[in-house]
């Protein structure tokens, strides 16, 4: 089974992300060009699995 690099309703491959962190229903993400979005999922924990699922970064498990 293939990870899809496509998330339901968000405007960016997973392969466009650099890394991010989540508070409060929110996700703050880098892209790897260096701009920063913001994101409000519908389904949060969802969002934040494909963005595991890709290997994005973490912000809060870098440390």
């Amino acid at each position: 089974m293939s990870i899809s690099k496509k998330f339901p309703d968000f405007d960016h491959e997973a392969d466009e992300l650099s890394k991010y962190i989540a508070a409060v229903g929110m996700v703050t993400i880098m892209l790897k060009d260096g701009s920063i979005i913001h994101y409000t999922p519908k389904n949060i924990q969802a969002f934040l699995k494909w963005l595991a699922d890709n290997k994005v970064k973490n912000i809060k498990s870098e440390h």
